[in-house]
């Protein structure tokens, strides 16, 4: 396969599984939102839901307290007025039962109830007499708070002096024991036979700081069903309970047994500790047990609790299959959209690519190509590449004819550039070579350069005639070694050149404000291309680590880039050196940071290369001194770079080194450039 399209493949393979999954991070998100956004819809609704059965709850209290309200009114009235009810007169004695009773056959149209009590008329007091008319009064008020509640099914007023008024009439009607307590209360469960489970709400009716006894509302448990079950589209189970755990209803819940229910015949021990957990202490939230959820909420009118039981798998089951089909539609979108653009990407620009790459391998060979099916935009690439390739072999048969004038003026400019760099290495460091910096511009560059130009281009020359002319060998091989050894110390003689010039020349440059980070990677780049533009084979890893806050400082950056440039130099040739001696198992490494220290800036330039002994770090910025091969160096390019940090930018540049593991330079700059 095209190494293009394998690796175009490669990326977009990789772009598909990564836009997956980050589609699968954010559905388990969505997925984890959506079951908060559940829960708390499900926690409105049974606030909701509690608050319609609290209201149910409070028109019941409403009604009774209404009717304690009236007793007393009318006792007060009774009292005052001697009013009498007209039902009093109907009030008979059963002697054989020591009892008296409301005489219901005797009335026709009189709205009335069941009054039966103790003792004998004769024998009541005035206080009695006076309640019980007040309590045959409170029928038609009993009449109306019967109809006004659905599920009521008795009213009845009980009083302390041994009689009770029930309301609708009813024989064998035992009231519930007056409360003690002077407030509205509601009862446990009892059983009222054919009329089934209810609760009852009763209040005192007092007269002044005295109980005189208490009207009572009997609300059927069916009525509290009827109420539960108006909730649609519930998931899970509704408990209506008291204080002392009794069930007055459900929703939900298909199977009850006989009797009077309480909780812990429909949940484990181990939902009723959380439940009671969360009556003493609300947490307003789902409590969660094992594959449970419950939420307990109370009743404000009623000593009562409300409590949610439901199944997490099923509650959430739901949500979890919405996240998978819109997963499931995000992943087709996605890989239709990636494989679409590398179809794009694959038809416009990595086959016409790869043929480019052909097209230049095959013009470098000699051999002529016309590749077809090509995009109208990438033809003219193809055009520039074989002009250029026909351009360039008629540059070099033309050269041929000139290679052995420019091979005796080489010569010639040798002898005089090694007379003016002897010259040049006797003289000391800044008197005697600026004296000489005029002289070697003028005399020695010029040529010198002519020289460099000449020589590269007359080996090119050599080259194609070796090649054209087989039967001069020998005198063809000595004519390329005397050029390359030319070449060799025409580099020689210009990096000395150069170098003496800086040194004498010192630092001249403008003091500028520039982006620090981007001169080093700058430096760096140009620094390491140019170290592989003679030593192809290398490489190594280059391990930048920039602080922002460097930012802008001021300083020569002409001076600081000679200054990077050359000990990044520096760092790879000793990087190569080592790794021609160790081989493949050596990895180098160069590591270049700066770091912001206030009005400081600190660089570090450390490699892993040969390292450097004590005797060597002694030296390492005395001019002159090179650890290099005879040819390689000139000593210069330290020395000078000691200049340009301590005196030119008043900063400080040290080494440290160990033989065999590394060697770093340090710079330390003013981000004022020294300048006061």
């Amino acid at each position: 396969m095209n190494p293009f399209r394998r690796g175009t493949t490669q990326i977009a393979y990789l772009t598909g599984i990564a836009l997956v999954i980050i589609a699968v991070g954010i559905e388990y998100f969505q997925f984890h939102q959506n079951q908060q956004f559940l829960l708390t819809d499900l926690k409105n609704r049974l606030i909701e839901h509690t608050a319609n059965v609290n209201l149910r709850a409070r028109t019941v209290k409403g009604y009774v307290i209404g009717l304690k309200t009236a007793a007393e009114n009318s006792l007060n009235e009774i009292k005052q007025f001697g009013m009498k009810s007209p039902l009093y007169a109907y009030l008979k004695n059963d002697l054989p039962t020591h009892t008296y009773f409301l005489d219901r056959e005797s009335l026709t149209e009189i709205v009335s109830g069941n009054l039966r009590g103790k003792g004998t008329l004769e024998g009541l007091s005035q206080q009695t007499r006076n309640e019980l008319n007040m309590a045959l009064s409170l029928n038609p008020f009993f009449e109306n708070a019967l109809k006004g509640n659905r599920g009521t099914v008795w009213v009845y007023y009980a009083s302390l002096q041994g009689f009770q008024n029930v309301y609708p009439a009813a024989d064998g009607f035992s009231s519930i024991p007056p409360p003690q307590e002077k407030r509205n209360t509601w009862t446990p469960i009892h059983d009222r036979k054919e009329q089934g489970l209810v609760v009852t709400n009763s209040s005192p009716v007092s007269e002044g700081e005295k109980q005189m006894g208490t009207v009572s509302l009997d609300l059927s448990l069916t009525e509290l069903d009827r109420v539960m079950n108006r909730i649609q589209d519930l998931e899970g189970r509704l408990y209506l309970i008291n204080k002392d755990h009794q069930v007055l209803a459900t929703k939900g819940v298909h199977s009850r047994k006989d009797g009077i229910p309480t909780l812990d015949q429909f949940l484990s021990q181990n939902i009723l500790q959380k439940i009671d957990a969360e009556i003493k202490s609300p947490s307003g939230w789902f409590v969660f047990e094992g594959q449970d959820l419950i939420f307990v909420t109370d009743l404000h009118e009623t000593p009562w609790t409300m409590i949610y039981v439901g199944s997490r798998s099923s509650l959430f089951l739901q949500v979890f299959a919405e996240a998978l089909e819109n997963l499931f539609l995000i992943s087709l979108l996605l890989i239709f959209v990636v494989g679409l653009g590398y179809l794009i990407v694959l038809r416009n620009f990595i086959t016409p690519a790869g043929k480019l790459v052909t097209h230049i391998s095959n013009e470098n060979k000699g051999i002529k190509s016309n590749p077809s099916n090509l995009p109208s935009r990438w033809r003219p690439w193809f055009e520039i590449v074989t002009k250029i390739f026909t351009e360039n072999r008629t540059l070099l048969d033309d050269l041929e004819n000139r290679v052995y004038q420019r091979t005796k003026e080489l010569e010639e400019a040798l002898i005089h550039l090694k007379k003016a760099q002897n010259q040049i290495i006797v003289q000391e460091k800044l008197a005697s070579l600026g004296a000489l910096t005029a002289g070697i511009a003028h005399e020695i560059k010029n040529p010198l350069n002519f020289i460099i130009n000449f020589s590269e281009l007359s080996l090119e020359y050599l080259h194609e005639l070796k090649e054209k002319v087989k039967n001069e060998p020998e005198l063809l091989d000595l004519a390329l070694q005397n050029v390359t050894k030319t070449i060799e110390h025409a580099h020689r003689a210009d990096a000395i050149v150069k170098s003496m010039l800086a040194h004498a020349r010192g630092s001249t440059g403008e003091i500028t404000t520039f982006n620090l980070n981007a001169l080093l990677k700058q430096s760096i780049e140009l620094g390491y291309n140019g170290f592989l533009g003679s030593n192809a084979h290398f490489t190594a890893k280059i391990v930048e680590k920039f602080d922002a806050k460097v930012g802008e400082i001021q300083g020569s950056e002409q001076d600081l880039a000679r200054v990077f440039l050359n000990i990044i130099n520096n760092a790879c040739f000793a990087l190569f050196d080592k790794k021609k001696k160790e081989g493949k198992g050596y990895k180098p490494e160069l590591n270049i940071e700066t770091k912001d220290a206030g009005n400081l800036v600190k660089i570090t330039i450390e490699d892993n290369g040969p390292g450097m002994d004590k005797a060597v770090l002694k030296k390492v910025f005395t001019p002159f001194f090179t650890t290099k091969e005879s040819g390689k160096g000139t000593g210069l390019g330290l020395s000078l770079s000691y200049d340009i940090i301590a005196h030119q930018h008043k900063g400080h540049l040290s080494v440290e080194s160990e033989v065999g593991k590394f060697t770093r330079f340090i710079i330390e700059l003013p981000k004022g450039g020294g300048q006061t």
